[in-house]
């Protein structure tokens, strides 16, 4: 038996539900410890529910010792697809074996086009990015630029099963509005960055200025209308909307998705204790857990008293208390009083990164009276603005499930941005 016919065995065994066969015939004693029947079947069920079995449409093979050879396989499914990664030994016995994270198949609708861009271009922190744009066009259009959350990310802003930039991209320009993604600087540059600013990196490296940059890149287009350019924020990047509307983004509104007008170590406390309740079982380790995040509580609200030195050396919650400090400099809430260009809040109920019953309450109450701003909320979707409801809800593995943004949310984006006057 080739290992081609091999690891078609396999994904036939999975296929028919045999577990235990794959188990006993395939795996090594030591596989088998690691995976459990139970497991395997979790997972693969995990992964194909929702969908019907289409076609293997890659199958590659690779040696890699003369003991060890490799096969990945992607299988696609209706709504689906994702990878089968096999790791055979001499004796065509599985000593490896991976499922990926599934993506949702969807191809660029004829409707629309991308092009390439590059934000930054000449400068040491260059970064790829896309500008989608809508095919039929009469006239300029109005454009958005699309700025990332916390952490490395890519133009899609992907996370396990989703890619949320790439889903309100092609649903924006569906519409008849251009977009601009692009890769994070701490996705492309995040070596460079370590040694160019260590731990006196702030916002404005990591975010701020690349959002700029592209807005500047947006403005200059001559099939945008350079009046008619907006900031869509997600989390991270809708906490800083504002301060790069006011460092120099200068939109004609902001749409801020599961942002917060709170810090984001206050944030980050309220999410380690969530997390402290739902996983830790034992009683005495959730006490010393709980005692730890009030330590790490009780650092971030001094941070306004201590010094910049000082701060580049404490850690918070896992971010650099120089950081956090600078993020501490904006006033968001003396923004809002005088704020007077549109804005957009939306935020899912079933968000457990961000808050319902505290983020997007202090929006109302802090946007309240303000006529220009405009809140909506989503049953059922969470921090991406994606719908699930199955065994991992409230957790991380519900990004493992493919996906996409919800239409309605992109649709009320849409229809916002249109209707603001020139």
């Amino acid at each position: 038996m080739t290992i081609e016919e091999a690891a078609q065995e396999v994904i036939t065994l999975l296929q028919n539900e045999e577990y235990q066969k794959i188990s006993e015939r395939w795996f090594v004693e030591e596989l088998q410890n690691s995976v459990s029947v139970d497991d395997l079947a979790g997972d693969w069920e995990e992964r194909t529910a929702g969908g019907e079995f289409i076609a293997t449409r890659s199958f590659q093979t690779e040696n890699r010792t003369e003991s060890l050879d490799i096969v990945e396989a992607t299988l696609e499914y209706t709504t689906f697809q994702f990878d089968v990664r096999m790791i055979f030994n001499q004796d065509r016995r599985l000593v490896g074996f991976h499922l990926s994270e599934g993506m949702m198949n969807v191809e660029l609708p004829d409707s629309i086009l991308e092009e390439e861009i590059s934000v930054g271009e000449g400068t040491k922190y260059e970064l790829e990015g896309l500008l989608t744009l809508p095919v039929e066009m009469d006239d300029t259009v109005p454009a958005v630029v699309l700025v990332h959350g916390s952490g490395p990310s890519d133009r899609d802003e992907a996370v396990f099963a989703y890619k949320p930039f790439r889903d309100i991209a092609w649903g924006l320009a569906e519409q008849g509005i251009a977009v601009i993604r692009y890769d994070k600087r701490t996705f492309t540059h995040a070596d460079e960055l370590i040694k160019d600013f260590g731990n006196r990196l702030t916002v404005f490296e990591e975010t701020v200025e690349d959002a700029i940059r592209a807005t500047e890149l947006a403005k200059a287009d001559p099939r945008i209308d350079e009046e008619r350019v907006f900031i869509v924020g997600h989390s991270l990047g809708g906490m800083l909307a504002p301060r790069i509307d006011v460092e120099g983004g200068d939109y004609a509104g902001l749409v801020i998705l599961a942002g917060t007008p709170r810090p984001s170590w206050e944030v980050a406390y309220d999410q380690n204790r969530a997390a402290i309740q739902s996983q830790i079982k034992d009683e005495d380790e959730k006490e010393k857990q709980m005692k730890l995040a009030e330590e790490e509580y009780e650092k971030a609200k001094s941070l306004e008293e201590i010094g910049d030195e000082a701060a580049q050396d404490m850690t918070v919650f896992g971010m650099n208390g120089y950081y956090l400090k600078d993020m501490d400099k904006f006033n968001t809430r003396a923004w809002i009083d005088e704020m007077e260009k549109p804005i957009l809040i939306l935020q899912g109920e079933d968000d457990f990164q961000v808050y319902y019953d505290k983020d997007f309450t202090l929006w109302q109450e802090l946007l309240s009276g303000k006529e220009q701003a405009t809140l909506i909320s989503y049953p059922g979707l969470n921090h991406s603005f994606v719908a699930y409801e199955g065994p991992h809800k409230g957790t991380l593995a519900e990004y493992k499930v493919p996906g996409q943004v919800d239409d309605k949310v992109i649709q009320d984006i849409g229809e916002w941005i249109l209707k603001q006057e020139k």
